[in-house]
């Protein structure tokens, strides 16, 4: 079986009348695809796809990401997917996927994807929560996105549901609640994003007069931990946790900026379900836990932090990691001995 591969095209979105509170501005340029404009950008596509590697053994995936890419001008739009195409026909990739906003999708617009080949289109959900979106200014509704899901899968589009955690306004307990509805909304993965700080935000100012508390790395990666085991327990897969490791992400002044904040969220996963395995059984033991091949780093990593908090939880048992082959992500055995 071929291994999914995205190749990422990153798309400048100009012009949106919206200005999330944890949106840099810096960062929506002003390109509005003149033709010189959308010239440069379709030559800097071809170059990717030209030199994007072997692709025999993967299944690829044209990804257009960087913003709403259904809010961009119609013809710029058309015409990157045009481009795209030409190399779907070439063999180069099998079908596209765009990112976008849940109240930028109607059935006009997703009629033209899918004539482009455009078969999965990830949705900034961000919370299912109204009064979070409306603190965080997203400008849209729970309800444009549980409109959007339906419509994507009435044109038999997959659905995935991009999250954020620790928004103005929000809990633990609305963001498991965003969590499930994701799920119950017929999304086949999802990505999970702890809110991070910028400068040039009005969150980065509403958190200099301390009106709002950023979550630092630990934090962050706890509190990721139910929604991600609700994704994986419904099926759901989860594709990403937190944002891509960047000197833009490192130099973030606030909020969780490590690249591998995946691993320790998982790493904390694995924690909670060995400590729920063991119900007090562990005084005087020797734990022999058992976890998935290449996940023992998910507890010596980050100087030991979730083995250290595993050990304090389980006091005075012995604790061996081994890894069994066997084992499927995240899943963990455990043998007590004496």
């Amino acid at each position: 079986m071929k291994k999914h591969r995205n190749l990422p095209f990153f798309v400048p979105f100009a012009g949106c009348p919206f200005r999330c509170k944890f949106c840099s501005q810096e960062k929506i340029t002003g390109c509005e695809g003149s033709a010189e404009t959308l010239s440069a950008e379709l030559d800097s596509f071809d170059s990717m796809m030209l030199h994007a590697g072997d692709l025999s053994k993967t299944e690829n995936q044209i990804a257009f990401f960087g913003g709403s890419f259904t809010g961009i001008p119609k013809a710029r739009m058309i015409a990157l997917l045009e481009r795209a195409q030409t190399y779907i026909e070439r063999g180069y990739a099998s079908s596209i996927r765009i990112s976008t906003r849940p109240d930028l999708i109607d059935d006009e617009v997703l009629e033209l994807l899918v004539r482009y080949r455009v078969t999965d289109v990830e949705l900034g959900v961000q919370s299912m929560d109204d009064e979070v979106l409306r603190l965080s200014g997203r400008g849209h509704t729970a309800k444009d996105s549980r409109v959007a899901a339906e419509r994507l899968q009435k044109h038999s589009v997959r659905f995935t549901g991009q999250m954020m955690l620790a928004l103005p306004g929000s809990d633990e307990r609305k963001e498991l609640a965003t969590a499930h509805e994701i799920c119950s909304m017929g999304a086949v993965s999802a990505r999970i994003y702890p809110t991070v700080v910028f400068e040039g935000t009005e969150l980065y100012d509403m958190t200099v007069r301390g009106e709002y508390i950023p979550l630092d790395d630990l934090t962050a990666a706890k509190r990721t931990v139910p929604c991600l085991e609700t994704f994986i327990s419904l099926g759901v897969r989860v594709l990403k946790i937190g944002l891509q490791s960047s000197k833009e992400l490192s130099t973030a002044p606030f909020g969780p900026r490590d690249g591998s904040l995946a691993e320790l969220a998982y790493g904390f996963l694995y924690a909670k379900r060995i400590i729920e395995q063991v119900s007090g059984n562990a005084a005087g033991k020797t734990l022999n836990i058992f976890l998935p091949r290449g996940e023992i780093s998910k507890f010596t990593g980050h100087k030991g932090v979730v083995l250290q908090e595993l050990k304090q939880a389980l006091l005075p048992a012995c604790i061996n990691l081994r890894e069994d082959g066997t084992l499927s992500v995240p899943n963990v055995k455990i043998q007590i001995e004496g």
